[in-house]
């Protein structure tokens, strides 16, 4: 499979959201200069399951759009761990009010909005 995101030196974490069930778990948002995008760091760790990229254009208009699509699923992946049930990522979510696709990029499940 072939790895859609450069290896990227200049990369800063702007949040780090903690799992309200286990404050243990706990999820960087960086932000990669070179892509212009915004990927999740901790998912793979805590739930070998892809980290998220979104692309800035997306979290321009609503920063907090990406840490409340990041929380979401981080609930979501940890009520399947809870209850020794598998998680699968949705391919379409809704989140404040927007539908969204999710779909494999590379290490990455990819964010776009699902009308463009």
């Amino acid at each position: 499979m072939q790895n859609h995101v450069k290896s990227d030196t200049s990369s800063t974490i702007i949040a780090t959201i903690a799992n309200q069930e286990d404050a243990s778990q706990t999820v960087d948002i960086v932000y990669l200069q070179e892509q212009s995008a915004f990927v999740s760091s901790g998912i793979a760790h805590h739930f070998q399951e892809k980290e998220i990229f979104i692309p800035a254009h997306l979290v321009v208009s609503d920063l907090q759009l990406m840490g409340t699509i990041v929380a979401e699923i981080l609930e979501k992946l940890s009520r399947a761990r809870d209850r020794d049930s598998t998680f699968t990522y949705a391919s379409r979510i809704e989140v404040m009010g927007t539908a969204y696709t999710l779909e494999p990029y590379g290490d990455y499940m990819k964010l776009s909005r699902a009308d463009g």
